[in-house]
This record gives structure tokens, sequence and C-alpha cells, in this order.
């Protein structure tokens, strides 16, 4: 037991301050959405004199899209709450650094850390299991529907470890059945239904990558995360009271559900623009919960970026966004990982923020470091 601790005393060391973290957010509640942008904004200034790659089109195609929505979008109406609009115009500034920074490699091996995070992730998950046990005295029943997360929404963390166990699995060709277990405990206990779409999706891959013997294990596998994540978050329910498939068809209601009416707003609304009050009556508790006024409604009560993009930045954008991401990544590691590499962010979109949030941006940008890495071993600097 002390030879198995003094071989992985640096997991153990990174595992005991996950879970110290874990346990200031879980008794404080500090303001941590942020965090990931933070650590991106200090990663490009740190390799900035670094960039050496040429400035492609895809650079100039984010800024005029961040650009023209900050300065063309039709102010709105006087009202008492200000929209997000950063977060908004997020998706635009992703694309410009993924354009500018996807060769600038970090000089630390990525697959070392994705290692560390797949076996990390889940201990931290039972961890904040057991702070909510001993805080609610709850029972192993409810604990199935609680929410359990690291640092935040657990939808995006997700999207982060199938970027993660994708690297590990398909770039570096690492192809354990352990990993895959561990993935299915993961999206279980997360109990995150985007999760589980974005998980489904990757299966596919999966199941073409590995013999007959792991197929069937998977499938096994995969099935009982589904009837845990049913149990816990009654995903038997029909759909039409799911709130991100309301707050959907809310919003087609506005175009009277005509693909001609959305197509008559190519850009949107605008970044500034609120949704119309008649939208958020027609969800007065979701409404009244997100901006504190049913009739004062910002669109991120949509919450799935698709929905909202869809009403500020148009269709055309919309769709615009996820390919421009694509096309920046398959430029580095082909058409057949760059699918794999967005397929997780570009299911989680259609229930929460998506293209929207740093760390799942952190998934793609890191999955082609990864790449590189794997490509080219000499990229990572090794210190005397």
């Amino acid at each position: 037991m002390l030879s198995w601790a003094r071989n992985h005393a640096e997991f153990i060391g990174v595992l005991v301050i996950s879970c110290a973290i874990n346990t200031f957010i879980f008794i404080y509640h500090p303001p941590v959405f942020y965090l990931p942008d933070l650590a991106l904004i200090l990663y490009l200034v740190y390799k900035l004199p670094d960039l050496n790659q040429e400035i492609s089109l895809f650079f100039f195609a984010g800024l005029a899209l961040l650009c023209g929505y900050y300065f063309l979008s039709p102010q709105a109406p006087e009202i008492n709450l200000v929209n997000n609009y950063i977060l908004v115009l997020k998706p635009f500034f992703y694309i410009c650094v993924l354009a500018l920074y996807s060769r600038n490699v970090p000089q630390i091996s990525v697959i070392k850390w994705v290692r560390i995070f797949l076996m990390l992730y889940p201990l931290v998950l039972l961890w904040n299991l057991f702070l909510v046990h001993l805080k609610e005295s709850a029972n192993l029943h409810q604990l199935m529907g609680t929410r359990p997360y690291f640092i935040f929404e657990n939808n995006f963390e997700i999207t982060f470890y199938l970027n993660c166990f994708c690297i590990a699995f398909f770039i570096y060709k690492e192809r354990k059945l352990f990993d895959f277990a561990v993935l299915v405990g993961v999206v279980g206990i997360s109990g995150s239904r985007s999760g589980l779409l974005s998980f489904a999706a990757i299966c596919l891959f999966y199941f073409f990558a590995v013999n007959w013997w792991q197929k069937i294990s998977a499938i096994i596998l995969a099935i009982l995360a589904f009837i845990y994540i049913g149990k816990g978050r009654n995903i038997s329910a029909p759909i039409g009271t799911i709130d991100r498939v309301q707050s959907l068809q809310a919003l087609l209601s506005h175009y009277d559900f005509d693909l001609i009416e959305v197509l008559k707003v190519p850009f949107g609304f605008g970044i500034y623009q609120k949704v119309p009050g008649y939208i958020c009556t027609k969800l007065p508790d979701f409404a009244e919960w997100f901006t504190g006024n049913s009739h004062n409604c910002d669109p991120l009560m949509l919450q799935g970026f698709y929905s909202r993009a869809l009403y500020q930045y148009g269709i055309y954008v919309t769709l615009l966004v996820p390919l421009l991401f694509l096309l920046i990544v398959k430029k580095e590691t082909g058409w057949r990982l760059a699918i794999i590499i967005l397929t997780p962010i570009t299911f989680v979109a259609t229930s929460v923020g998506g293209f929207s949030n740093g760390l799942a941006f952190w998934g793609i940008l890191l999955s082609v470091y990864a790449f590189l890495q794997c490509k080219k071993p000499n990229l990572i600097y090794h210190r005397q």
C-alpha cells in the first residue's frame, strides 16, 4: 500500500487539492463560471510570444462576426435588466482564438494530465455526493436525483470529460474497456441528460473502433447508464415537458413555426434585444426564475445555444458557428477526428450554452493540442 502511494503521489496530491477546491465551492458558492475563460486569457497572454502561425480567413470571419454583432445589433428598448451580451459574443471570440492559437501547443504533456483527469473526475463527483449526504442527510434514492459537480454546471464538465476520453481513445488509441466503463460511471453519476445525449453520439464512433467483445460490453454498460439516469432524472417523461423543448417551442411560435419566417430574419434580432414578453409568459416559472421578471426576458433564458442563437444571430450564423469550429479543427486533425472532437460540444449545445462555454471550448483546444503532440512528440518541452 505504501509503495502504491509513492508511485501515485502526484495523483493523490492533485485529488486532495481538487476535493478541497470542491468543498470550498460547495460551502461558499463563489462565482466560478468565468474561471475557464480567465485561464484561457492567461494562456493566450503567456503563449503570445510564441505566436507564429499564419492568420487565416477563419480568424477574420470570427472577428467580423464579433464586431458586427457588437456594434451593429439594434439597441434594445429601455429595460431594467442588462442583456448578457458578453456571453453571447463568446463563440466568435473562441473562433478567433482557435484560428490563431490552434498550433500554439503547450510545453507540457496534454495526455498525461488527460489521464489524471479521467481518473480524478469520478472520484471528485463521489466526494461531492458525500458532501450532499452530510449536509442534507440524503439517502441513496435522493442522491440519484442529485447533479454532482467539480466546479460548476456538470453539463459542461461532462462535455470536457468526453473530449478527454476522445483524446485518450481516438487520438492516442488507448483502447481500454476500463476507460469506457469509467466514462459510463461518470455519465451515470452526473445525471446530465445533455451529457447522456453527447455520450450516445460518442458511442457510435466507439462502437465501430473496437472488437466484438468490447462492443457487447459497451452496449451493456451504456444501457445501464441510460437506466440509471432515466430513474434519477425521469427521462421517460413526455418530451413536451422538458424545459429546453418548451422554450424552443415558445420561440418557434414567434415565427409561427414557419421556416420562411425564420429566413426573413437572416441575422437575427441582435445581441441586445430582449425576447418578446408573450413568449416569456408561456414559461412564467422558468422566466421568473431566470430573469426575475417574466415580462423582461433575456434570450439566455432559452438556455439551449441553438434556441437563443436562432433568435439573436439568425439561422445562417447559428449554423455557421459550428461549421467554422469544424473547419478550423479539420485543418489540423482531418475530417474524422474533427467530427469526433466537435461531437460533445455540438450535442450539448441543444441543452445549454455549448459554444459559449469556456470549459467546453478548452476540450476542443486541448484535443487539437493532443493530436499535434501525438503526431510530433518533440513539441513537448522536457525540463532538465
